[in-house]
């Protein structure tokens, strides 16, 4: 059974308040020269700087709400004009790291994504293509300590040419990606890794600690060590008033024990959320009036692409009676 699509508004404006808040309070404490995110050939990366906690931040509320508004009206007016004939778009693929055992017959994700992704960053520096001739790729570190993401360095383009490129650019991430892994290490391109918080799950081991998420099966560990999945973690949790309630429904068989099915598979944590791999997409439209229109368009195509890519049948291994990612991922944030 499929999962019911959630009304997207919500997610999105916390996701867009939290991202203004957070620009707000980093413009307020840092200098504004400071790099904040990556950029578009994958040389700048997340900030390590400091973040607010929310009792922090509450003072900045009003100052964001009013200011943001402003901003994004003045901004809009700025470049509501704006026309481009080059149609740019690229793809983003994300990686689950697996370490497989052979002989205990065992699969647990590998803590070493903060290692994979350096190593990857200076091998791209120092042999990847920057004339936009060739591919190239570009490494992005995720929420979950055992998570990587790639794009190719450089957009696709209108061509016929520019569709050839897109596997070739996917064959050559996990190539230049599996070339860096252990022999016992592999990249898994799925949803959800199925037994993540269950037991031993995890190499090396997730030293103890859920200061930031309190969670019961899946430690502060899990997350990668930047100072903005921790805040974002720990501040989601402030903000609710409690730890992360995800509940997704089990799937019924003649065994089922009742009370077990009127519970569900219980999940405490962001990382069941954000720990999530996907496949994504970004178009660069001409204008506004052609981006609307993609938008209405996509609306209405979303729910048929979430079906046919329908992909997560496990979650903290239970049998779930849904098969996509899509309310685990929105209630690992969301109220």
């Amino acid at each position: 059974m499929l999962s019911p699509v959630p009304r997207p508004v919500h997610l999105k404006l916390f996701l867009g308040i939290a991202a203004l808040l957070l620009s707000a309070c980093e413009a307020a404490r840092l200098p504004p020269h400071i790099g904040r995110v990556r950029g578009g050939a994958g040389e700048q990366q997340l900030s390590k700087d400091e973040m607010f906690a929310f009792d922090e931040a509450l003072p900045w509320l009003s100052y964001v709400r009013e200011h943001g508004v402003q901003q994004f009206v003045a901004m809009f007016h700025d470049n509501k004009a704006l026309t481009s004939d080059e149609l740019l778009w690229g793809d983003e693929i994300e990686y689950h790291l697996v370490r497989l055992d052979e002989k205990q017959k065992t699969a647990k994700v590998a803590l070493r994504a903060e290692e994979v992704l350096e190593v990857l960053r200076q091998k791209e520096h120092q042999f990847g293509r920057r004339d936009g001739f060739g591919e190239a790729c570009s490494w992005h570190p995720e929420y979950g300590a055992w998570m990587v993401e790639g794009t190719p360095r450089v957009p696709y383009g209108g061509y016929t040419a520019d569709l050839r490129r897109v596997e070739h650019n996917m064959r050559l991430r996990r190539k230049r990606l599996a070339a860096v892994l252990r022999p016992d290490e592999h990249a898994i391109t799925m949803p959800a890794f199925p037994t993540l918080g269950v037991g031993d799950f995890a190499e090396p081991a997730a030293a103890a600690g859920n200061d930031a998420t309190l969670s019961a099966s899946a430690p502060d560990a899990l997350i990668t060590p930047l100072p903005r999945f921790h805040a974002l973690t720990r501040n989601i949790r402030l903000r609710r008033g409690s730890k992360v309630d995800i509940r997704a429904p089990l799937l019924r068989d003649a065994k089922t024990d009742a009370a077990e099915l009127a519970r569900g598979i219980e999940m405490d944590a962001m990382a069941y959320g954000m720990g999530c791999c996907c496949l994504q997409v970004t178009f660069q439209a001409r204008d506004i009036d052609e981006s609307r229109h993609l938008y209405d368009h996509l609306a209405v195509l979303a729910p048929v692409m979430l079906a046919l890519t329908a992909a997560t049948p496990v979650l903290h291994g239970r049998l779930a009676d849904t098969d996509v990612r899509w309310a685990t991922v929105a209630a690992s944030v969301d109220d």
